[in-house]
C-alpha cells in the first residue's frame, strides 16, 4: 500500500508491504506514482488544495486527518472513502490552552501587561477557578480533558453535547445551567448544528461577569454579538478561534480589555507530533491486520 505522508510525520514505522512517500499538496501536483496511494494524511494546516488532490486519487481508501475537526473536508471526501479524524491527539494541548486562556482572563494577566511598571497599583483580588461553575459544551475527549484540568483546580465542571451522551447534559436542556455558570468553553466541532451557536440569545443569557472561553472554531460563535456583550463589559471572552480568521487587525475586539485573543494555536505544541506519528502507525498497523482503524467518521456531519 502506498501512503502519502505528511512532511510532519514522516519517518513513521511502517507495516510490511507499506511504502510511504512524503507529499505537500500545497506546492507539489501528483505524479503517475503519488495518484496510487490508497492511504493519504493531509498536511495539519493548510489550504483547501490539501483536500482537493483527493480527487485525483482513484485508488485511495483512506484519508487520516491530523485535526480534530472535520468541517474542512466537507465536499471532497467521495463515497467509499474512509475518513479518521485525530481524536486523541490534540486533547491535552488544547485543554492546557483553554486552562491557560481563563486562567489569564480570570487572573487579569493581560491587564498587568498593559499596566507594565504600574502594574503594582493595578493589583485588586481576581476570581479564582476553585468552586466556580464551569459549563463544557462538547462532551469528546478534549471537552472531557478540560473537565478533569479544570477539575484537579477545584472547578466544578459540567460537560454538554447536543445528545446528552456519555452522562453530559443535552444542550437543549442547559439554559439554567449556561445562566448560571461562571466560565462557559466552547469545544463543539463545526457544523450546521453548531455554527453560530453561542448567538446573541445565547450570549445575553450568560450572567453578569462570566467568562466566554471559545477553543472550537471561530464560526461556532456570533462575532457581532460577542463585540457587543464584551464592549459594554457583561461579560469577558478568551478567544483562541475568531470568525473572520485571521482577524484583521484593525478588528475592535483586539482593544477590547475584557477580550483575550490567541492566534489558533489550540494544538500547536510539541506534543502534536509524536502523538500524531503514534495514531497513524496504529491506523496503518490495525488496516494491515485487516482490523478496522481507530476515529472513523461516520453518519451526516
Amino acid at each position: 500500500m502506498l501512503v502519502l505522508l505528511a512532511r510532519a510525520i514522516s519517518g513513521i514505522i511502517l507495516p510490511e508491504g507499506f511504502r510511504a512517500v512524503v507529499f505537500d499538496a500545497q506546492r507539489q501536483e501528483l505524479d503517475e506514482e503519488t495518484k496510487d496511494a490508497e492511504f493519504y494524511v493531509p498536511a495539519y494546516m493548510g489550504n483547501s488544495r490539501i483536500f482537493e488532490v483527493v480527487s485525483e486519487m482513484p485508488k485511495l481508501k483512506y484519508v487520516q486527518l491530523l485535526t480534530a475537526g472535520i468541517d474542512k473536508t466537507v465536499g471532497y471526501i467521495p463515497p467509499g472513502v474512509t475518513l479518521m479524524n485525530a481524536r486523541g491527539v490534540h486533547d491535552s494541548s488544547t485543554a492546557e490552552l483553554a486552562l491557560a486562556l481563563a486562567l489569564a482572563s480570570l487572573r487579569n494577566l493581560t491587564g498587568y501587561i498593559r499596566a507594565g511598571s504600574q502594574a503594582w497599583s493595578a493589583r485588586s483580588g481576581r476570581p479564582s477557578l476553585y468552586a466556580k461553575e464551569v459549563a463544557i459544551i462538547g462532551a469528546g475527549s478534549i471537552g472531557r480533558e478540560i473537565a478533569r484540568i479544570f477539575g484537579a483546580l477545584g472547578a466544578r465542571c459540567t460537560l454538554v453535547s447536543r445528545t446528552g451522551s456519555g452522562g453530559s447534559m443535552r444542550l437543549d436542556q442547559s439554559g439554567a445551567l449556561l445562566a448560571d455558570a461562571d466560565v462557559v468553553v466552547l469545544v463543539v466541532p463545526l457544523t450546521e448544528a453548531t455554527r453560530q451557536l453561542a448567538d446573541a440569545a445565547f450570549l445575553a443569557n450568560l450572567k453578569d461577569g462570566a467568562l466566554f472561553v471559545n477553543v472550537a472554531r471561530g464560526e461556532v460563535a456570533d462575532t457581532q454579538a460577542l463585540l457587543a456583550e464584551v464592549s459594554s463589559g457583561r461579560i469577558a471572552a478568551a478567544l483562541d478561534v475568531t470568525d473572520p480568521e485571521p482577524l484583521p487587525s484593525d478588528h475592535p475586539l483586539w482593544n477590547e480589555p475584557n477580550c483575550l485573543i490567541s492566534p489558533h494555536v489550540g494544538g500547536a505544541t510539541d506534543a502534536f507530533i509524536p502523538k500524531a506519528r503514534e495514531l497513524v502507525e496504529k491506523n496503518l498497523a490495525r488496516i494491515a491486520a485487516g482490523e478496522r482503524p481507530l476515529n472513523v467518521i461516520e453518519g451526516d456531519y
